[in-house]
């Protein structure tokens, strides 16, 4: 999708007449309805998103930067790119409290359809976005759904990302975990230095503003439809609890404020930071997305999603309609380290490893209820695998494959050495039967279609140290209906979906070229508001448009 320029001129002039759609921003955004009075002036550094779709409605994203601590800013969805048949506006209001970040959910839109949108203010225009419904239930149309995790700025460029947001097939795009990295580190082979630390609210927002400066990630955003799982790098490296009191219980809310600020999603009424949530894409597919932080406790394997999330993955499971059930799944549930009869040793008890009494449990109840093409798509460990998930993994059990695991290796965090690649799949296999494949020494993101007949994944990968290195598909494997197996199909490329090379996906500024300009733009806009704040006001008033706040042309979602 190329980057289409629209003035505030040229949007006035379409804009005012239609609203066909409805929207609810979140609760923290609605408190500031009744004193927001139009649209005040700032501008949009930050890119734009959308995310969690349904057959009906989108939730929208951006952020407008601005000395005032409360202003407003004006949404505008449009059925075309030129934002000519405009279908639903409204004005979302904001403060320095959610970091002027802006959210609405605009209902009233049609199935499985694009819709491009806008942000305005008083002074500026924020990128044009598109954004994506998801197919009626009923629908029997192919899905395609990418995944990534492991986003380290400093270990190289987001070439995935270029990538995944050149092609024109997606529904929908997953992020499952270490979206930033809470530590402070010099560049290595590409990317940026990254000077932020993280511990508290005003440096975990720093943080994600820093990332989205990436011209990649700001451009997958832009184009596609997201939803975002964290694991422990959005707040501090293998966490649990705060047991021995860390991370502290308000280092951890901090953080989770600031992701869900940043991400376009809702707050669930009465649970403000659920993440766990099911997306449903047409007939074939349904997304169960898990959050295996937040609840966990050290040292007691029953607690790893907590019993709450378990109990609604299990009747989720059950309750599916899909032809292929898939579960959002930050850390791996196949055993890493070898696996002997009497049992295995595990490299990594930070993963489903070290709660076994939960991955016995949710595999146990795949297996004794006959759930058929359950598919597990795993981030964290910075490694392509492919996996088979008995329910007993000891060989020689005879224990039934109940489901399979795809984990999309690492956008750039590092994985392992390319000496380690020379011992072959064969030789891996025999460490543990259960890994069908391992990759750890190429970097990228991963590619899944589903239809009535078969599921297939494509893994991706680019050489991170160049900015905007093509990438390429290194291993697809194929899945039929109702087999629980995986089938590897080397050197296929896989689909029909217009590609092209990763960068001319979007901007090929430099990433550190591109902080560097956004904090001069926002030192100009503080400056500005310290100079002129009763002028900039004046110009607000006389550019707000009463029709847009009238409640008559808004309705609930």
């Amino acid at each position: 999708m190329r980057a289409t320029r629209i003035t505030r001129r040229t949007l006035v002039g379409g804009a005012g007449t239609v609203l066909a759609g409805a929207a609810l921003t979140t609760p923290a955004h609605a408190r500031l309805l009744t004193g927001a009075r139009g649209i005040g002036p700032g501008e949009f550094l930050d890119g734009v998103a959308s995310g969690e779709p349904a057959p009906d409605a989108v939730t929208f994203w951006g952020r407008v930067t601005t000395p005032r601590p409360r202003t407003a800013a004006r949404l505008i969805v449009a059925e075309d790119e030129g934002l000519g048949r405009v279908v639903a506006t409204t004005v979302v209001p904001t403060s320095s409290g959610v970091d002027h970040t802006l959210k609405a959910r605009v209902g009233g839109l049609r199935p499985d359809t694009h819709y491009w949108y806008v942000w305005q203010s008083a002074t500026g225009m924020s990128p044009v976005g598109r954004t994506k419904t998801a197919p009626d239930p009923a629908s029997a149309k192919a899905i395609a759904i990418g995944f990534s995790s492991c986003q380290r700025l400093t270990h190289g460029f987001f070439n995935a990302h270029a990538d995944a947001a050149a092609r024109d097939d997606l529904d929908l795009y997953a992020f499952l975990g270490d979206y930033t990295y809470e530590y402070a580190a010099a560049k290595e082979s590409g990317g940026a230095a990254d000077e932020l630390a993280t511990n508290d609210l005003a440096s975990y927002r720093a943080k994600l503003r820093f990332y989205r400066a990436d011209p990649y990630l700001r451009e997958l955003h832009r184009v596609h439809p997201t939803v975002h799982t964290w694991d422990d790098h959005e707040v501090e490296d293998n966490y649990t609890d705060g047991r021995n009191g860390h991370p502290f219980a308000s280092q951890r809310a901090a953080g989770y404020r600031a992701s869900f600020e940043w991400h376009p999603r809702l707050s669930v009424p009465g649970d403000r930071y659920r993440l766990y949530r099911n997306w449903r894409l047409g007939r074939h597919a349904e997304l169960l997305m898990l959050d295996q932080r937040q609840y966990r406790r050290a040292d007691q394997p029953e607690a790893f999603l907590g019993r709450a999330q378990m109990e609604w993955a299990k009747a989720s499971l059950s309750g599916s309609g899909a032809s292929w059930k898939l579960l959002g799944n930050p850390t791996m549930i196949t055993m890493l380290g070898p696996n002997g009869p009497l049992g295995g040793t595990s490299f990594n008890t930070d993963q489903w490893d070290g709660y076994t009494a939960e991955r016995d449990e949710l595999l146990g109840h795949i297996g004794a209820g006959g759930l058929q093409d359950v598919v597990f798509l795993t981030g964290d460990i910075h490694i392509f695998f492919a996996n088979h998930l008995p329910v007993d993994s000891r060989p020689g059990s005879g224990s039934p494959i109940v489901a399979t695991e795809y984990v999309g290796g690492s956008v750039t965090s590092a994985g392992v050495p390319e000496w380690l690649e020379w011992l072959g799949n064969g030789a891996i296999k025999t460490i543990n039967p259960q890994f069908q494949y391992v990759q750890g020494a190429r970097h990228g993101w991963a590619v899944l279609r589903a239809d009535a007949n078969e599921l297939r994944v494509d893994y991706r990968a680019s050489d991170i140290t160049r900015q905007g290195a093509p990438s390429e598909t290194i291993a697809s494997f194929v899945q039929a209906r109702g087999a629980n197996r995986l089938e590897q199909t080397a050197g296929t490329r896989g689909g029909d979906a217009k590609v092209t090379r990763a960068g001319e996906a979007g901007a090929r500024s430099q990433v550190g070229d591109a902080l560097t300009r956004r904090r001069d733009a926002e030192a100009r806009i503080a400056l500005s508001g310290r100079a002129q704040p009763r002028l900039v006001e004046q110009a607000a008033r006389r550019r707000t448009h009463h029709d847009d706040r009238s409640p008559s042309r808004r309705r609930a979602a």
